[in-house]
């Protein structure tokens, strides 16, 4: 999900804002990140899918936003977002 994320909002600065020329070479850069290992990609699994729920469940937030935290807590990461609502979230689901 993160790469079409990072891919949509590519996109939202090319054409809708008009904030970036070009932003297929910005999306060739995240997969050129992909393929030298500095961005790792991680496929679904039933555990992953059914802790998102229940963060979105307790937290009243989307699935969506959800499995970027249930990511962080799993992985043991840093999250590093913009939305205020996911960061507090992670704070709420991280004393648990």
């Amino acid at each position: 999900m993160a790469i079409y994320e990072v891919a949509n909002a590519v996109w939202k600065q090319e054409h809708l804002l008009k904030s970036v020329d070009d932003g297929l070479q910005y999306v060739g850069i995240l997969y050129g990140l992909i393929d030298s290992g500095k961005i790792t990609v991680i496929a679904s699994n039933e555990k992953l899918l059914q802790e998102s729920y229940q963060i979105a469940i307790r937290q009243g937030i989307t699935i969506y936003d959800a499995i970027f935290i249930a990511l962080a807590l799993d992985l043991d990461l840093s999250l590093k977002t913009f939305d205020r609502a996911q960061t507090r979230a992670l704070k709420s689901e991280d004393k648990k």
